[in-house]
């Protein structure tokens, strides 16, 4: 059975030689070099994805939207109620969204994927959920590490189907009530950030609410025992 790490070494490194060509080519077109901006930094980068031999195909897209519900939404850091999160997870399946919207723009098919929303299963949701919502970070680990690592690899193995499939460009995207918090509290533990420095009001809560995501991310030390070099692998 594979594991994590041997899935993330056998991943190759981008086509420098590609991604060279690339920048040439740009860099030789009738406009100022650089105006572009960030679409021109991206268009070399994809043209070093491995296996593209310097010519990506895009034809065919596909954005990957992660659902969860987490469980500090206990704690008062949302606005938002939790039932939001099976709602717009249902209302994408349906293409309502401004996501959906978005990619069908671009011509992407958004996959909705439920790794712990917590209601019932949803139809037209691919179910990889780790449980019916994650734990509570102010309390405790949001999942253990064995249930990160197998979500990681079924997610893994799902992108391939759909590579096998012809997809060649993949986006990824996250849904859930409460979602900044945890993100916060992870930027805190990569970046050695006080809670402060990471922590915002997020889909607009109220200020006098945002100490106490000030207080759950500035106290994930002695609640879960952070580890920043376990959290910079993955």
């Amino acid at each position: 059975m594979q594991n994590l790490n041997t899935v993330l070494r056998a991943i190759p490194a981008p086509d420098a030689d590609a991604m060279a060509r690339a920048q040439q080519h740009i860099d030789g077109l009738l406009k100022p070099p650089g105006s572009l901006g960030r679409l021109e930094a991206l268009a070399v980068q994809l043209a070093g994805m491995p296996g593209l031999g310097g010519q990506p195909q895009v034809a065919k897209k596909a954005l990957l939207v992660m659902c969860a519900d987490h469980g500090v939404w206990d704690e008062g850091v949302a606005i938002s109620p939790k039932a939001v999160t099976a709602i717009q997870a249902a209302n994408m399946t349906r293409g309502t969204t401004g996501v959906c919207v978005l990619a069908a723009q671009a011509g992407a098919k958004v996959h909705v994927i439920d790794v712990g929303i917590d209601s019932e299963p949803l139809p037209g949701v691919v179910n990889m959920r780790v449980a019916r919502g994650c734990g509570n970070i102010a309390r405790g680990p949001a999942m253990s590490r064995e249930q990160g690592q197998e979500l990681l690899l079924e997610v893994m193995r799902y992108t391939r189907a759909l590579a096998q499939e012809g997809v060649t460009l993949f986006g990824v995207g996250e849904l859930g009530m409460a979602n900044t918090t945890p993100a916060a509290a992870i930027v805190s533990v990569l970046t050695g950030s006080d809670a402060q420095e990471v922590v915002g009001i997020g889909a607009n809560l109220p200020l006098a609410k945002v100490a106490t995501r000030w207080r759950w991310c500035g106290g994930l030390s002695p609640s879960i025992s952070p580890d920043r070099m376990m959290a910079s692998t993955y």
